[in-house]
């Protein structure tokens, strides 16, 4: 494997690390605001962060790579309202897709054929994320940050697992 490649997915790591501490962030601004449904939703992406860091953590040490641990950035979890903090999401979900376009222009240009196919699930995952945080967006924009408006959308978020 190219030293770059290596090089970028041990970056993205760290970020997808840095994904799961921003989402868990998140759940508790919800969680704190009286909002359960989001702060279970947004747990549940935490985790879910959490997967797409070990993917690729398993996939560099499959391959002979070593994987470097760095400590975490605190992230700012400090919103005015509800449509701060999922926009702050929708920013960061368009932020992933960015830097895992950036991995895989270099597989392509090395032509490193293993890295573009592990690559794939990420793109057609990145494109899924975009559209969820998107959504979340055009959801709270339409509803307000008003407690009793949001209500409804808490209780259908509480019920992903």
């Amino acid at each position: 494997m190219d030293k770059k490649i290596t090089e970028l997915l041990d970056a993205q790591v760290n970020k997808e690390l840095y994904s799961a501490y921003l989402y868990l962030g998140i759940s508790k601004f919800f969680s704190k605001e009286g909002l359960g449904g989001f702060a279970s939703w947004y747990k549940v992406q935490a985790e879910e962060e959490q997967e797409h860091a070990m993917k690729i953590y398993d996939y560099l040490l499959e391959n002979g790579q070593d994987v470097t641990l760095n400590s975490l950035a605190a992230a700012n979890v400090d919103f005015k309202d509800a449509l701060a903090a999922v926009k702050e999401a929708d920013k960061h979900e368009h932020y992933i897709t960015k830097e895992i376009e950036k991995i895989m222009d270099a597989a392509v240009e090395h032509k490193d054929y293993r890295t573009q196919l592990f690559l794939n699930w990420f793109i057609t995952e990145q494109e899924e994320e975009e559209h969820n945080s998107g959504e979340m967006v055009e959801k709270v924009e339409m509803l307000g940050n008003d407690k009793k408006n949001l209500y409804l959308l808490d209780k259908e978020l509480g019920s992903r697992k």
